[in-house]
């Protein structure tokens, strides 16, 4: 002799899914013998993706920042190293000081010394 089929509430009002507990929607749900399963597996899912909205809107930006960076911490395809930056920034400013600086200060040398007029 197998159960019989049953109903969670005599019409399984919105109301009263909303106010069952999580353990409650989860047993009904897995339960073949159980005419709301459906609805209480709907329920049970729109009940989580809710909750998980909120942890995640709940949290300040720099937390989620940083669980997206602990996810993928680094595209080399779009994003630059820092250690690349410190390099390129190291590359740059001596080139600058001799093609720039340096000519400048022996012009200024030369003509303060008279060689050129």
């Amino acid at each position: 002799m197998g159960s019989e089929k049953y109903h969670v509430d005599w019409d399984a009002a919105p109301w009263f899914l909303e106010k069952a507990s999580d353990r409650d929607l989860e047993k009904w749900a897995t339960d073949p013998n159980c005419h709301e399963m459906e609805a209480c597996a709907k329920a049970l899912a729109k009940r989580l993706a809710e909750r998980e909205k909120t942890k995640v809107a709940g949290l300040p930006e720099a937390v989620v920042k940083r669980k997206e960076l602990r996810d993928n911490p680094f595209d080399p395809r779009t994003e630059v190293s820092a250690d690349a930056k410190y390099i390129s920034r190291r590359i740059v400013t001596h080139l600058w000081i001799l093609f720039v600086l340096l000519p400048f200060i022996i012009g200024l040398l030369l003509a303060i010394v008279g060689v050129i007029r």
